[in-house]
């Protein structure tokens, strides 16, 4: 009983981690490592194989006219971005928009996850 609660102790120390804890430097380094083969993040940076990312919280997804965006998403993008949708779609972009041409890296792990939305987050 006192290993399980132990365990349990463990899992939500492990999962409760706040905004603030996130690592901006690890997210700007973790974006080069799996997200700048296919997207830019400075202010007149251009497109690539994703739109450019800078200044995407509080974006409207699929507003940056020089992109053009598959027809799933256009259909479907009707959220503004937060850190919230960012991480779901970091995590499984086909699940938000099935049928979208993003693809993921397959091994985006949660801290570095958590990481990249704070550095995005801070690139206004």
């Amino acid at each position: 009983m006192i290993r399980i609660a132990a365990g349990l102790l463990t899992l939500v120390a492990t999962c409760t981690r706040d905004a603030g804890a996130a690592d901006i430097a690890a997210g700007k380094a973790a974006f080069v490592r799996q997200c700048a083969l296919c997207h830019t993040i400075d202010a007149a940076g251009s497109n690539r194989y994703g739109p450019n990312l800078f200044g995407v919280i509080g974006r409207r997804a699929g507003s940056v006219s020089s992109f053009q965006y598959s027809p799933a998403f256009k259909s479907m993008a009707s959220w503004d971005w937060n850190e919230d949708a960012l991480g779901g779609w970091i995590s499984s972009p086909g699940t938000m928009v099935p049928g979208t041409t993003m693809g993921v890296f397959q091994g985006v792990a949660d801290r570095d996850r958590s990481d990249i939305i704070a550095y995005l987050a801070s690139q206004r």
